[in-house]
């Protein structure tokens, strides 16, 4: 959903949904382009490893990158600064992806409310409806229903596939660009961040053709849980940041 087909599902007003979701940005590296969300601060960013690094080379310095979101209709960007911690880096398997999460930090605060943070128990729970807010996805870029051209998007799903509690998959759908994106908790009118987006399974002989159902590592999203490292080192950026 746009953020305009969301505020109506949802009989909100498309201001309230612009200002609730404006945390959702692009972030553009010179190796292309994926999402990044501002978090527990404004010059907090959380995202994919994979923004940064190819498998396990050296990453890319993240003052290369900027962070590009929008204040109404009015597109603002903000460059990285050289601050970043990511998971430890495994080529292959399920390790691979738990460590596949990114924390950076902006040169300067962006002008929104950041998501916050979970402070709940580690717990995910089979079957959970929660909400996907995507800043950046390829086949969106430049597409248009009848509300008009987007690209931030919103997906409603359920938690699937619990494994280990740092990696799970959901119903949701995306395609490249959408990595780094947010999973929501939504508490009230709070928008709490527990997972971002690592990859999909998306296996063409198994669906062909458009929409499919959820069938685990066959046709589904994988996120890495904001649990354990990926939580401290965010806890810990958000901590020494003056930008509440």
């Amino acid at each position: 959903m746009t953020e305009e087909v969301y505020a109506k599902a949802n009989s909100l007003s498309p201001d309230v949904v612009r200002s609730r979701f404006a945390a959702s940005g692009v972030l553009r590296c010179p190796g292309g382009d994926s999402s990044a969300q501002v978090t527990g601060a404004r010059d907090v960013i959380t995202t994919a490893a994979h923004a940064f690094r190819d498998l396990c080379k050296p990453p890319m310095s993240p003052d290369k990158c900027i962070f590009e979101y929008y204040l109404g209709a009015e597109k603002r960007t903000v460059p990285l600064s050289a601050k970043l911690w990511m998971g430890t880096c495994f080529e292959h398997g399920a390790k691979a992806v738990a460590g596949d999460w990114a924390v950076a930090k902006l040169a300067f605060p962006a002008e929104v409310t950041p998501y916050e943070i979970y402070e709940g128990a580690d717990i995910l729970v089979e079957l959970e409806r929660v909400l996907a807010a995507v800043g950046y996805d390829i086949e969106a870029a430049g597409k248009a229903d009848r509300y008009g051209p987007f690209n931030k998007t919103m997906q409603e799903c359920q938690i699937r596939d619990v494994r280990d509690w740092s990696i799970f998959e959901t119903n949701c759908e995306f395609t490249v660009g959408a990595s780094g994106s947010a999973l929501l908790r939504l508490l009230g009118g709070r928008m709490t961040l527990f997972g971002v987006l690592s990859g999909d399974y998306h296996d063409q002989a198994y669906c062909p053709r458009g929409r499919c159902e959820f069938r685990s590592r066959q046709w589904s999203s994988v996120y890495v849980t904001l649990k354990g490292e990926f939580k401290d080192r965010l806890l810990a950026a958000v901590s020494q940041s003056a930008a509440k």
